[in-house]
């Protein structure tokens, strides 16, 4: 069950090929355990981005269940994966049940939409992923949230789409937006900041670190209007330190040791923040441990 590619999201735009790493984790290992994981998954994504897709009749993809549901139960019972994998088949079902598409109008209102379960339900996968530390399987999933539209607003009203930095939009976004423009309303699904934080871990450890960038930028974005406002708060401090961290990858810095300092201030006083104070602290040493190593 392969939909076709959906079109580029604005003019002039590359159309990506639709869960790439799957099909390229599909290219080798045929037989292991890793391999049948990768393919149950890219059954699964693909299922779901039919769904929103309106194009499709409602009966080629109910004659497609049975084939999504044989996909995973040929993992074993107790593997995270499959259980991830049956979680996003129910909060499918769940949306659907309540009649409402997942290709959702952002303009529609800005309630909860029953389809945020999807998207929830597809941060769970992209985790069960990470821990594994398949990295681009894992990005591959974190992209499906802004594919599939489950949550509303996803692409933060026309702003930064993190897997697309060559092709960013024009419009102003929350990255060149004036401080004394008005702050639009909190609407943003908390399932997309914590999609666009998670992506940025992606890319840092895949190396993209331009995609990295702008992923931290989303995740920030969406972290200051996220209906979630502690949730908000806390992908917003992920995504500065995040940020930070970046700029110790190029090596110690004066500027790297004074952002940290700042985080590891403003997480300690906001009781907040505390989940997250610790990784602040972590950084502030690394950084300290790298200084006294010098140059290797």
């Amino acid at each position: 069950m392969l939909p076709p590619e959906l079109p580029p999201r604005k003019p002039g735009a590359t159309a990506r090929l639709q869960n790439q790493a799957f099909f390229e984790a599909l290219q080798h290992g045929e037989g292991t355990r890793e391999w049948a994981a990768s393919r149950a998954g890219l059954i699964v994504l693909r299922y779901v981005l039919a769904r929103s897709d309106a194009e499709w009749e409602p009966g080629a993809l109910a004659a497609e269940e049975g084939s999504v549901s044989a996909a995973i139960g040929a993992l074993p019972a107790d593997d995270p994966e499959r259980a991830a994998l049956q979680a996003i088949l129910r909060a499918v079902a769940a949306a659907f049940r309540s009649g409402m598409p997942l290709a959702t109008d952002p303009e529609a209102g800005r309630d909860t939409h029953p389809a945020e379960l999807v998207a929830e339900a597809l941060i769970a996968y992209g985790d069960a992923l990470l821990a594994r530390s398949a990295w681009p399987l894992a990005a591959d999933v974190y992209a499906t949230v802004w594919d599939t539209r489950a949550a509303p607003d996803t692409r933060f009203g026309g702003g930064v789409d993190p897997r697309d930095a060559d092709d960013a939009p024009e419009e102003p976004d929350a990255r060149n937006v004036s401080d004394t423009a008005p702050s639009p309303a909190r609407h943003i699904a908390p399932a997309s900041a914590i999609a666009a934080l998670r992506l940025a871990i992606c890319y840092r450890m895949l190396g993209r670190s331009a995609d990295a960038k702008d992923a931290l930028a989303a995740a920030k974005a969406a972290a200051a209007h996220c209906r979630d406002v502690e949730l908000g708060e806390s992908v917003g401090f992920r995504a500065r330190l995040g940020e930070t961290l970046m700029l110790l990858d190029a090596g110690p810095s004066a500027e790297a040791d004074r952002q940290l300092a700042v985080l590891v201030a403003e997480s300690a006083a906001n009781p907040r923040l505390r989940d997250v104070h610790a990784r602040a602290r972590h950084a502030q040493a690394v950084a300290a441990y790298r200084r006294q190593r010098g140059p290797r």
